[in-house]
């Protein structure tokens, strides 16, 4: 008898003789050398936040200053010594249900790898889990909102009321916590800050698509209190045909957002935040690729999933003469339970087997607190410094009934009880020396450690499936750089960074005659990189390119045993190198072009794999190329005896072939991806109606896959999605 189980799907040891290749990019390329190839190379930013600054008495105008919080202070983004890029609120509104899919499509070298609700990841310059994570905190990439960092399950977080989303390349330890091996993102919200904004915005499209939000933001007592929140539900149809069921892929959210902030102290503000999510799904758990009427499934029974995120941030900041001091604590809950069939009657046509129903249940509940205490210098002070201690405490619990996590005869008759709890601890400090006028040194690090303890049972009491193991780790990361300055619009920099994630403890799995094995060693890594940064032209270009080596030690990977029929969990040293080459530029006024190039080669070394060999095979889920170009075109409406304005906003993001397994059992296909909008806006400036459409060539981009037997599986985006939009400020 065959079982699907629910891991990370199939994989095996041999290729696929039927492996694609890519299709170079003639069409970009094209673009790009016909005139855009010179301003291609800078930091990538919103095509639709505002583009420029004019100063009214001279007509000059220039590019907006960005400002970026990467190293817990304020900071021009050009200044920064790192390849960072900035995702708009804009931006993130183009895949409303899918923020994680927006962040990457404006971020070179960063992947959204999504295989079903509640197990998303990103990969930044292909560090990143080898599969799929085998617990929440298997993560190579830091994820944080407000600086509070959250796990793996709050990673699809729809990030309502967002400001801007920073996205740090290369290992953030230092300033970022555990697990940001590959880089940190940083969601940046809107906060309570007295500003009057009062509007809402609604959304109806194709496939049934509709969203509505409401932002309510002012002064509630003068000089004393200030608040703000945000409310935002939405539907989507399904749009993944199915033999057996309704259509899958349907999504019904609703999500807030609010907080208060009290400035009634001199040089004090004390902000609480709250935040709920509710994301209701039925998408499939893998769909067989190249059948016909793709995509399509064969599932016997509908899925389901309901994800639930809650929680609390509160905040004080104190200013001092000579520095600041800030706390930040905050409490989150997250609850995921999914159903689904792991059985697909198109699958098991396949492999001339008959179907038959195997669904699973999964319940995950995790309750994570955290606390950081920082000292800053103050903003603009010629010394950067800042020091601080952290803590994070998570109670994690898996509920399960599926083969994954009981072996046979058990795992269709018994309930299996993961707890999976930790506990760290970290003293952190970085500071940015200038000297001898035009150089600057960097320097940083953090001391963490883990207490991390797992414990299964079983709803039998059988002893066999009944133990607990522990660990306890204590480990070093930091980063240093030296940055030198040509002129005040022009800077290179060279470092050198050590990453570190957590050791891991699989919450699949069961135990061996009482015995829980021991974690799998934490994944390390040293990082080169240098870069240059401009800003030209009068301030109207500016070009950011950086190259980079990744060696990476111990990354965990997951793999099918052939013999068990079950999955596995090891680890495996790999290697990446590449650069990126990012840019924004102001053409004239009111028209700003963007746009970023990267390239990442990644090879699988020899050491760590005990199950096959897969040294000189690519990272799974990493593509040599990735690219994103974006138009921006605001202008009076004048020209058409209109009032108000108009504006235009188009987006291209192509992302190229990229291994499904370790193995390199198949390549996921390239995808491009098209977004447009077109809109226009009272004079007064509060009212826009906005027609718009998002992946107009209709590709289904394929998130994931993996191979059983010979048949590949994938999972997919969205289709295309067209409609009208209307935003009243009041």
């Amino acid at each position: 008898m065959l079982t699907a189980v629910h891991a990370g799907w199939w994989q095996v040891t041999h290729s696929n003789p039927h492996k694609r290749s890519a299709r170079p990019i003639y069409f970009l390329a094209t673009f790009l050398v016909s005139g855009w190839g010179h301003v291609a190379v800078a930091q990538t930013v919103s095509v639709q936040t505002k583009p420029i600054e004019t100063n009214a008495q001279s007509g000059v105008t220039a590019l907006d200053t960005i400002v970026v919080t990467a190293r817990k202070t304020n900071e021009d983004l050009q200044t920064v010594p790192e390849s960072i890029t900035v995702v708009s609120r804009e931006n993130l509104m183009a895949a409303p249900f899918d923020p994680g899919a927006a962040i990457v499509r404006n971020s070179p070298n960063v992947q959204w790898i999504n295989r079903a609700a509640g197990q998303q990841f990103f990969s930044i310059r292909g560090v990143s889990s080898l599969g799929t994570p085998v617990n929440f905190s298997d993560g190579t990439v830091a994820f944080s909102i407000d600086g509070v960092p959250n796990s793996l399950m709050s990673a699809s977080n729809l990030l309502l009321d967002v400001n801007r989303v920073e996205v740090m390349r290369g290992p953030q330890g230092t300033l970022w916590g555990s697990n940001a091996l590959g880089g940190a993102i940083n969601v940046v919200t809107n906060q309570p800050d007295g500003r009057r904004d009062l509007h809402m915005t609604s959304e109806i499209g194709s496939n049934g698509y509709r969203v509505g939000e409401l932002v309510l933001g002012g002064n509630i007592i003068p000089d004393t209190l200030d608040g703000r929140m945000a409310v935002r539900f939405g539907h989507q149809d399904g749009d993944i045909r199915s033999v057996f069921t309704d259509d899958l892929g349907k999504r019904d959210i609703a999500a807030f957002r609010g907080g208060l902030r009290f400035t009634g102290i001199d040089n004090t503000k004390i902000t609480l935040t709250g935040n709920y999510l509710r994301d209701e799904g039925n998408a499939p758990f893998y769909l067989v690729r190249n059948t016909a009427r793709f995509p399509i499934s064969g599932t016997l029974t509908e899925p389901k999933s309901v994800a639930t995120q809650g929680g609390a941030t509160l905040t004080v900041e104190h200013e001092f003469s000579a520095f600041r001091v800030t706390s930040v604590s905050a409490y989150q809950h997250n609850e995921m339970q999914s159903e689904t069939d792991n059985a697909d009657k198109l699958l098991y046509d396949q492999l001339g087997f008959p179907a038959f129903s195997a669904r699973g249940r999964l319940d995950d509940k995790e309750d994570i607190f955290t606390q950081e205490l920082r000292l800053n210098s103050r903003d603009g002070d010629p010394v950067r410094w800042v020091v601080g201690a952290s803590a994070a405490r998570t109670d994690g619990n898996r509920t399960c009934v599926s083969a994954q996590c009981a072996p046979a005869p058990y795992f269709d008759t018994i309930t299996m009880d993961t707890r999976l709890d930790s506990t760290t601890l970290g003293l952190f400090g970085d500071v940015s020396i200038p000297f001898a006028q035009r150089w600057e040194f960097s320097i940083g690090g953090r001391l963490n450690h883990d207490d991390i303890e797992l414990k299964r049972r079983n709803s039998r009491d059988i002893a066999d499936l009944t133990g607990s193991n522990s660990t306890a780790q204590t480990y070093p990361t930091g980063r240093m750089a030296l940055a030198y300055k040509w002129s005040d619009d022009v800077r290179t920099y060279v470092s050198l960074a050590r990453g570190n994630a957590t050791r891991v403890y699989p919450l699949f799995g069961y135990p061996v005659n009482g015995v829980v094995a021991d974690p799998y060693p934490a994944g390390t890594g040293w990082t080169y990189e240098a870069g240059i940064k401009a800003s030209l032209v009068d301030h109207r270009l500016e070009l950011d390119a950086s190259v980079y080596h990744n060696a990476i030690k111990n990354g965990v990977m997951t793999f099918l045993d052939p013999a068990l029929g079950t999955f596995g969990t090891t680890y495996q040293d790999y290697d990446t190198s590449g650069f990126e080459l990012q840019g924004r530029m102001l053409l004239t006024q009111g028209l700003t072009v963007t746009g970023g190039v990267g390239y990442t080669h990644s090879e699988l070394g020899a050491n760590g794999a005990t199950t096959n060999t897969v040294a000189g095979n690519g990272v799974p889920n990493t593509p040599k190329w990735t690219v994103t170009t974006g138009l921006q075109y605001n202008r009076s409406a004048s020209a058409l005896d209109l009032p108000g304005s108009l504006s235009l906003g188009a987006q291209y993001q192509f992302t190229g072939s990229r291994p499904a397994d370790i193995d390199d059992s198949f390549d996921l296909k390239p995808y491009h991806i098209v977004n447009m909008r077109v809109g226009w806006k009272n004079d007064a400036n509060s009212l826009e109606i906005y027609a718009f459409g998002r992946n107009l060539l209709d590709q289904r981009a394929e998130t994931f896959g993996s191979l059983f037997l010979g048949v590949e599986t994938v999972a997919v985006g969205p289709g295309r999605i067209a409609g009208l939009g209307l935003t009243k400020s009041f």
